[in-house]
């Protein structure tokens, strides 16, 4: 294999590990507000939806997952006083989702604490070095997004 290669595979599985890092900071911020990864997700999805609130279709797509799915994330939501259903204005059988005080407030205080956490994680690197960094996370990004991948059988 080619230096440029085994250079390809080192940086996916650094960007791999760093990510499954960062799933388990944010984890651990969700838990200390009795939220899982996926429902902090969902609030956040409820949350782009503005004051007018989401629709369960907006917060599947957000969520990568079916409407079903989002009905049950909302409805677990909705029993721990963090989000309500309204009806619709626009659609006379669909609801919008919005947070409720108590779920824009944990939805902050996680969001907080998430901050703090990343905050600590690059204290004392130089910002030269993690201006660097964001660059090329960016610069790879877009290649990604621009490369096909062809699969040679």
């Amino acid at each position: 294999m080619g230096d440029r290669a085994e250079l390809a595979l080192q940086l996916t599985g650094g960007l791999r590990a760093a990510f499954q890092a960062l799933q388990r900071a944010g984890d651990k911020a969700c838990r200390a507000y009795g939220l899982s990864h996926r429902a902090h997700a969902a609030l956040q999805a409820v949350d782009q939806g503005g004051p007018d609130g989401a629709r369960p279709s907006e917060i599947a797509g957000q969520l990568g997952v079916s409407r079903a799915a989002a009905t049950t994330f909302i409805q677990r939501l909705e029993s721990k006083g963090l989000v309500e259903t309204t009806p619709d204005p626009d659609d006379d059988r669909g609801v919008r989702v919005v947070l409720t005080r108590h779920g824009l407030d944990v939805l902050l205080r996680c969001g907080q604490l998430e901050r703090r956490l990343a905050a600590r994680t690059i204290e004392g690197l130089p910002a030269s070095a993690l201006q660097r960094a964001v660059h090329l996370l960016e610069e790879f990004r877009q290649r990604l997004e621009v490369r096909t991948i062809e699969i040679v059988r």
